[in-house]
C-alpha cells in the first residue's frame, strides 16, 4: 500500500508538471506565428468574476520589424460602456526583446512608465497610460526600433504576480463600480477533465494513508 501511495503521488506531481508544460508550449507555439491573441480573464472587483474573457490582447508582426499591440475590451465590458468609456492603462513586460520605454509608440497624450505595480496584478516592466480624456478602445501601440525582437519575447515574462498583462478600464454604466483592473494572459484553458483527473488522484493519497494508519491501530 505504501508503494501505491508513492505511485499516486508521483502521478499527480508529473501530471501537474505536464499540464503546466502544455500551457507554456501552447503559448510558445502561437508566439511563433505572425500574430498571437490572449485574453485577460481576471478582475480585481467582485462585480466582474474571474474566468471570463474581459480583454483581448493581439500581438502581431508590423511593418519594418515593428511589433504591434492591439488591446480591446470584450462585449461583457463594452456592453456596459458609459459616455467616456475606455482603456486608461495597460501593463506588460519586455521579456527578452531588449526593448525599453523609449521604443514604445502609443496614442497621443499617452506616456510610458517603468517598474510600476498594476493593482493586484504585480510589477511590470512597462505601463502605458493615458488620462480620463484620452481613453482608448481598442488601445493600439507599437514597439519600434528594436533589432531582432519577436512576438514571443513579449509573452516570455510574467509579472511579479504571475500574469502576462494588466489593464485599467473605466466608465462603466449600470455597474456597482465605475472602473476596474483586469489581468491575465490565457491562451488555451486547461481542460476541466484534466483538472478533475489530477484532483482525483491527489485526493486518493490522504485516503490511502488513513487506511494504512487505521490498519496499524488494529
Amino acid at each position: 500500500e505504501e508503494e501505491m501511495t508513492k505511485l499516486l503521488s508521483n502521478i499527480a506531481r508529473y501530471t501537474a508538471m505536464g499540464l503546466a508544460a502544455l500551457t507554456l508550449l501552447t503559448i510558445a507555439t502561437q508566439a511563433n506565428a505572425a500574430s498571437v491573441s490572449l485574453y485577460m480573464t481576471e478582475s480585481n472587483v467582485s462585480s466582474f468574476p474571474d474566468g471570463i474573457n474581459y480583454l483581448k490582447v493581439t500581438i502581431s508582426d508590423g511593418t519594418g520589424g515593428d511589433i504591434d499591440f492591439s488591446v480591446q475590451t470584450q462585449p461583457v465590458l463594452s456592453g456596459t460602456a458609459g459616455s467616456n468609456y475606455g482603456i486608461q492603462s495597460f501593463s506588460f513586460n519586455f521579456g527578452d526583446s531588449g526593448a525599453s520605454a523609449a521604443n514604445v509608440v502609443g496614442p497621443a497624450g499617452w506616456g510610458v512608465s517603468t517598474g510600476k505595480n498594476h493593482s493586484e496584478f504585480g510589477r511590470f516592466d512597462a505601463q502605458l497610460a493615458g488620462t480620463g480624456s484620452t481613453r482608448q478602445d481598442p488601445l493600439q501601440f507599437s514597439i519600434v526600433g528594436v533589432n531582432g525582437d519577436t512576438i514571443g519575447d513579449y509573452v516570455s515574462q510574467l509579472s511579479s504576480k504571475n500574469v502576462l498583462f494588466a489593464s485599467h478600464v473605466a466608465d462603466f454604466s449600470g455597474k456597482e463600480v465605475n472602473s476596474a483592473h483586469f489581468g491575465g494572459g490565457s491562451v488555451v484553458p486547461i481542460p476541466a477533465t484534466a483538472w478533475l483527473l489530477l484532483s482525483g488522484m491527489v485526493s486518493l493519497i490522504p485516503l490511502s494513508r488513513r487506511r494504512k494508519l487505521a490498519r496499524a491501530a488494529d
